[in-house]
């Protein structure tokens, strides 16, 4: 595609979404579709905007077939390990849909710049991939097109699959896949799916198969001069031996490569999640491995975040300007829900608080004069900060410096998002659990909680915590608690997510669970249960008013402190989920410990 058409795109989609996104550069495309970065005006985050080509969208099957990529995204939107799409929209012969832009490293060029990776890392790829097919199977999705071009590794390390753009729902054969049409790329297509013949998630399997045997060895296992013979390798020929490539191959991680391709679909995983239980069990890695992505366009992102487009009129390397945008086209805005605030009564296990608004004191930055050399070299340091640490025997994930969304995300809510900017901190990566605080009370004296679980059930968060105890635990420890400003951007992220996995709920086992488990429900920073399990204390006062506190004395029948704290995150324990959101939050007596409530640390970074 030429500049001009790309400027004409740029254009068309200025008239249409200018007033809410400023559209910045072209960075990618292919034969189905064009991908332009955009900023948007309010908050500041980037997006992906994804058109579909030109020449395509005057083939009513293919502009159908393209629309339905943002529908099966929407549907399996809420998955830390899925793109999601947050827009889709038509206008003439554009087409197009908006989903966030993912900062990082595809695997594709990941794999060309490491050679091969070590077993550990493949495997940390795999299993997140898995995890992603697991959350589609469920929804009876196939992604068709599954390839490490396709899959994208964040700044957090985290893997993350795209474009399941010509998915379709696996108990119904779709009507825009003519007879003998092959979609996918051959490298990485199943020998069912060259055959034109129906596929469901074993194909997506056997795909994964494929990625797996690069990884380890650096080389696909089938290749060939021409299409042909790609596809006849996949559907007749066995691959190399990875025993022979690879000598110090472990066994077991070469039987499940083996069975992941299966020629028979029969004799292949029968799901994503058998794949899952026989990776945990059959193979075991030593440590855990970070991955470490090379961020694409480090100045164009830096660029489209301080609005240097914006402010200079540069267009980041496009050749040609684009041309002048008619006028905009105004679209009326949709109306959101207000969300419902007050107090609640006693609840189960005498959780009893008033939901307040999101409240926070926002200052701005003493720097605010310092000069973009000096703020430039700011940033420098701090993404030189290593991303994970280990603090006192626990593992403690890097929240980076900068501004995230902060607050309530309703339109009409009386306390509405705002951006807030913090410096880098670490959290721990869990709740603190009653083992880790058992060694706290052996070695200081500080008096056990009294809980039926603390002895019993070492891997639990602890609970029955006053405010003070959680204090006293993470000075001992040489941390701090989490201001709520802090605790909510190592949930949300700088998306302003309503979940810290997405932005559809999850189930609420009703119970509570170890303190690393469910590791599909992770934030954007990697970090484990922020929402669900335990409410967390954070050292944050809350406003208490004299009517709640009333409410509280009344139904404990005791008299309770007049200092409160927030606390955030929910508990499995109740039955209101709405606390799962990260931007709500309760207060509580500073005095008063609960089952339903714990807490974890964080460390100022250097």
């Amino acid at each position: 595609m030429t500049n001009a058409s790309r400027n004409a795109i740029r254009a068309a989609l200025h008239q249409v979404l200018g007033d809410k996104y400023e559209i910045l550069q072209w960075i990618g495309g292919g034969g189905m579709a064009e991908v332009f970065l955009a900023r948007h005006r309010a908050h500041g985050a980037l997006f992906a905007i994804k058109v579909l080509a030109e020449q395509l969208a005057d083939e009513p099957e293919i502009v159908a077939r393209f629309m339905d990529e943002a529908r099966t995204a929407a549907t399996l939107g809420g998955h830390p390990n899925i793109a999601p799409v947050y827009d889709v929209g038509e206008w003439g012969s554009l087409h197009y849909l908006i989903m966030p832009y993912i900062e990082g490293e595809d695997v594709k060029s990941y794999l060309e710049r490491r050679g091969r990776l070590h077993p550990s890392e493949a495997v940390t790829i795999i299993r997140q991939v898995a995890e992603a097919l697991v959350w589609a199977g469920e929804r009876r999705f196939v992604h068709r097109d599954l390839k490490p071009a396709n899959i994208r590794i964040d700044t957090s390390g985290r893997a993350i699959v795209l474009d399941f753009g010509i998915a379709k729902a696996g108990d119904a054969p779709s009507a825009r896949t003519r007879a003998g049409e092959t979609l996918g790329t051959p490298y990485y297509m199943s020998p069912e799916q060259i055959r034109a013949e129906p596929c469901d998630h074993r194909s997506d399997l056997y795909s994964l198969g494929v990625i797996f045997f690069e990884l380890l060895t650096g080389m696909k296992p089938f290749t060939g001069d021409s299409y042909r013979a790609i596809e006849i390798g996949h559907c007749q020929k066995e691959p190399p031996a990875l025993s022979t490539l690879l000598p110090d191959i472990d066994p077991e991680l070469e039987r499940i490569v083996n069975r992941l391709m299966e020629k028979d679909r029969e004799r292949r995983y029968q799901s994503a999640r058998e794949l899952l239980d026989d990776l945990r069990h059959s193979y075991r890695m030593e440590t855990e491995i970070r991955l470490e992505p090379v961020i694409d366009r480090p100045d164009l992102l830096e660029a489209a975040r301080s609005g240097a487009a914006a402010e200079n009129g540069e267009d980041y390397g496009e050749a040609e300007p684009p041309p002048a945008a008619p006028p905009r086209l105004a679209a009326p805005a949709a109306k959101r829900p207000k969300p419902r605030t007050g107090l609640y009564g006693a609840l189960a296990l005498v959780v009893v608080a008033g939901i307040a608004g999101v409240y926070f004191v926002s200052r701005k930055s003493e720097n605010e004069g310092n000069s973009g050399k000096a703020a430039k070299k700011q940033e420098t340091a701090v993404r030189e900060l290593p991303s994970v640490v280990q603090v006192e025997g626990t593992t403690m994930f890097l929240v980076r410096e900068g501004p995230f969304l902060f607050g309530d995300d309703s339109a009409e809510s009386p306390n509405p998002r705002a951006e807030v900017r913090l410096p880098a901190f670490y959290m721990d990566a869990t709740e603190v659990s009653n083992q880790q605080y058992a060694r706290f009370v052996q070695a200081t004296g500080h008096p056990a909680p009294p809980s039926e679980d603390f002895r019993s059930s070492p891997s639990l968060p602890v609970t029955h915590v006053k405010l003070s105890d959680a204090r006293a635990y993470c000075a001992w420890a040489g941390k701090r608690l989490p201001s709520e400003p802090e605790w909510e951007k190592a949930a949300r992220g700088e998306d302003g997510r309503v979940y810290p996995w997405g932005n559809q709920p999850m189930p609420n086992p009703g119970t509570l669970v170890a303190v690393d488990d469910y590791p599909e429900r992770q934030s954007p920073y990697r970090i484990l249960g922020l929402s669900g399990n335990v409410f967390e204390w954070v050292d944050t006062p809350f406003p208490v008013t004299e009517r709640e506190i009333e409410d509280m004395q009344r139904a404990l029948g005791a008299a309770v402190s007049r200092s409160w704290h927030c606390i955030k995150g929910g508990s499995f324990l109740l039955k209101d989920d709405r606390f799962f959101r990260v931007y709500m939050r309760r207060g509580w007596p500073d005095d008063l410990p609960h089952a339903a409530i714990g807490f974890r640390c964080v460390k100022d970074a250097p």
